[in-house]
């Protein structure tokens, strides 16, 4: 009988520490969404640039 009664309070300890935050504050998602655009954003200028640098550069040699 003092097992199961260890048992209980032990799980229920675990799920009394477990918090959970009842308000989301929309304005600190949404400064997060914007930052992942911008450097998605970012990401694919490099990309596109490297790219074209490229073919620029295969151009010139291939010419001279």
């Amino acid at each position: 009988m003092s097992n199961e009664t260890l048992n209980r309070t032990s799980i229920t300890d675990n799920f009394n520490k477990k918090e959970t935050p009842k308000k989301v504050n929309i304005d600190v998602l949404k400064r997060r969404v914007y930052e992942q655009e911008k450097k998605d954003k970012i990401y694919g200028r490099v990309i596109v640039i490297a790219l074209l640098s490229f073919v620029c550069v295969l151009g010139f040699f291939i010419s001279a």
